[in-house]
């Protein structure tokens, strides 16, 4: 004798928990019996339910689609395609759940359709009640209704959604789009030369700054909706309070972010093309001394003594090792103790610390050695070479604050950086009866200046190490210069070209 159980899930009413059917088959005999069973007796029948009679042929109601499970096949479950009773290739696609495999782990509607010759899959959405993105049978019906209609105006239905979402995401407020941008900057990689680094962090912080500036004043609207007038008002503001430099780099900001934002390809961009209307903003260099008497006097108040020093005077010296070596102050205030080679008397600063991209080698003067030997006392168990209160590097702001402390204009006079237009003009037009002493070539690969051709050819058949022994004569001379500025006794001056 064989046995046949069939339950399936009774619908809410008058026939809940009342029946289900057994059927008992032999040659002799056949007979159906009826039992009452508690709904939740159905419940784990159903849940043992070998799956022959688990779906509904078609889905015709709502019933049908809380109902639907996945397919029984050969003794394993696998996903089902419940297909719906009104056509137009729209149906339910029921996947198992890997837990339970009686039970849908999803249901999702799809609809089949050719295009171009081509069978493709439109996917709908996932079944529910219509609400936070899912589709009831009526939603799906209407929806596969739409994709009929576009593929008439030959249209095809899977590419219009992927069109549909981005011109929702074109939609979204400007300060979305800005913090999106914000976060592929700070993983973005970016070529200098020839090495590819992440973005410093104290650019990532500037950056982090200026993007809050344009979230407070456009984040709430959309690209579209930000007008030109809107913008010019914003850009003067940072006028009227001769923010000109802010004002560009914000400017910068905002057009990126705005062609990140055009998904479409519309080209709109009411940050572009400002210049007529803004005001000029000309860049002037930084002040530097070239002048014998202010040389002295800029050199003479940075080597004196400071009352007020704290923590050994590490800024002194610091700003004093600036003098000797001329790179670009960051460099400085970053600098690590692994960087200084004291057999070689050199300080090389690694490429991912450099503007160029390109590792730099400074030769170390006996002047500059001696003030690290003195910071070594001070700093030596740490990391960063001029770190003071802790083990971090100088703020960019130190060189000069401690310049204006000592009365010197950092803005229109001398600042931390003017040391290095102080080194190369006098070391440019420095004569030895009549002719020039130093190569402009040495000059300008001590300057970290690659810009020029034929210094950058230097470069790149050389590496850092191109004219090291000219450039090493060169940084020993401009020490003894500065000890013969602070004491005319020290050393006799190398009269100086008439260019200057």
């Amino acid at each position: 004798m064989s046995v046949t159980v069939c339950s399936s899930p009774i619908p809410a009413g008058r026939y809940a928990g009342i029946f289900a059917g057994i059927l008992l088959v032999s040659e002799e005999q056949t007979f159906t019996a009826t039992f009452a069973f508690p709904n939740e007796g159905i419940e784990q029948m159903a849940g043992k339910n070998d799956g022959t009679c688990a779906n509904p042929k078609q889905i015709r109601t709502d019933v049908d689609c809380r109902a639907a499970r996945p397919k029984f096949d050969n003794g394993a479950w696998s996903p089902a395609k419940i297909s719906d009773v009104t056509g137009g290739w729209l149906y339910l696609f029921v996947t198992p759940d890997v837990s339970r495999p009686s039970n849908a782990a999803s249901k999702l509607w799809r609809m089949d359709y050719r295009f171009h010759g081509r069978q493709k899959t439109y996917s709908i959405g996932p079944y529910g009640n219509g609400k936070d993105g899912t589709f009831s049978l009526a939603d799906a019906r209407h929806e596969r209704d739409k994709a009929k209609d576009l593929l008439k105006e030959g249209k095809d239905p899977s590419i219009e959604k992927q069109l549909d979402k981005h011109r929702q995401a074109a939609a979204r407020p400007f300060g979305q789009w800005a913090d999106e941008w914000l976060a592929k900057k700070k993983v973005e990689k970016v070529k200098r030369g020839r090495i590819v680094a992440v973005r410093d962090p104290k650019t990532i912080e500037v950056l982090e700054l200026r993007v809050g500036y344009v979230k407070n004043r456009f984040g709430k609207l959309s690209r579209q909706d930000i007008k030109r007038p809107d913008v010019l008002a914003f850009m003067r503001s940072y006028e009227a309070e001769g923010k000109l430099e802010t004002r560009d780099r914000v400017r910068s900001i905002c057009e990126q972010i705005c062609d990140y934002a055009d998904v479409e390809g519309d080209g709109y961009n009411p940050f572009r093309n400002l210049n007529g209307q803004m005001i000029a903003n000309i860049s002037t260099p930084r002040p530097g001394v070239t002048e014998p008497r202010d040389v002295t006097r800029v050199f003479k108040l940075t080597s004196a003594p400071w009352t007020r020093a704290r923590f050994g005077d590490v800024v002194g010296l610091a700003l004093r090792f600036d003098a000797l070596t001329i790179p670009r102050p960051g460099m400085v205030n970053e600098m690590e103790w692994n960087e200084v080679d004291w057999d070689a008397k050199r300080w090389t600063v690694p490429a991912a610390k450099m503007k160029t991209g390109w590792d730099h080698v400074v030769p170390l003067s006996r002047q500059a050695l001696a003030i690290l030997r003195s910071v070594q006392k001070l700093t030596g168990h740490r990391r960063y070479a001029f770190s003071c209160s802790k083990d971090a590097p100088l703020s960019n702001n130190t060189l000069n604050k401690r310049l204006r402390l000592l009365g010197i204009d950092t803005k229109t006079d001398h600042c931390a950086h003017g040391f290095r237009t102080t080194f190369s003009t006098l070391s440019h037009h420095e004569e030895i009866k009549d002719a020039k002493a130093w190569d402009g070539d040495v000059v300008e690969l001590q300057l970290a200046h690659l810009d020029n051709s034929t210094v950058e050819g230097l470069y790149k058949k050389h590496g850092p190490l191109a004219l090291i022994g000219s450039r090493t004569k060169l940084m020993q001379h401009w020490a003894d210069r500065i000890d013969h500025w602070l004491d005319l006794k020290k050393v006799m001056p190398i009269k100086r070209g008439s260019q200057a």
